[in-house]
């Protein structure tokens, strides 16, 4: 299974609720990623745009937004071999963001 990790930061209260700036990613080294075409993100359905697709290797198929929220996201990852796989994942929004990023 393919690991995926994020990172988030407060960023201001809006009404009773705290919107964060997130970043998912995925979590495995070179070798791995080489392996991936595309990740395809679905994200909790009250995003405007819930379903995002990323090829940007070079920076771990990233996808960074904001919302208030904590959900369980689907990343479907399409392979270079023509296969697929999806991996849930819980966006969790105690993980900090790096120091300096």
């Amino acid at each position: 299974m393919v690991r995926i990790n994020n990172f988030s930061k407060r960023l201001e209260k809006r009404g009773r609720d705290w919107y964060y700036r997130w970043k998912v990613f995925v979590d495995e080294p070179v070798e791995e990623l080489a392996r991936i075409e595309s990740v395809e993100y679905t994200l909790h359905p009250t995003f405007p745009q819930p379903h995002q697709v990323r090829n940007n290797r070079q920076e771990k198929f990233a996808l960074e937004t904001s919302g208030w929220g904590e959900f369980t996201m689907m990343a479907t990852f399409h392979f270079t071999d023509g296969s697929k796989e999806k991996v849930p994942y819980w966006l969790d929004l105690s993980k900090g963001w790096p120091e300096g990023d």
